[in-house]
């Protein structure tokens, strides 16, 4: 009787913890973190060629960003 106890407590915990708590709010620590990966992938554009790429893979010179090292040393 305790084990069938025990099995159905089991059961409702994963259920709560599989299905209810991932639809909960957002924390903030969550939604932070969430935010700093959206603003990584802003895509900007070349100043040279005019070609769009994300913040994280643009080369930063002067406050321009560049697609490649060739297109900065263009300028």
């Amino acid at each position: 009787m305790i084990l069938k106890l025990l099995l159905v407590i089991g059961v409702i915990a994963a259920v709560y913890f599989f299905f209810i708590k991932k639809s909960m709010p957002l924390t903030k620590e969550r939604h932070n973190k969430k935010q700093k990966e959206r603003d990584d992938e802003t895509m900007v554009e070349c100043a040279t060629c005019n070609t769009y790429i994300t913040t994280s893979e643009a080369v930063v010179s002067s406050g321009q960003f560049y697609c490649s090292t060739e297109c900065r040393d263009k300028a």
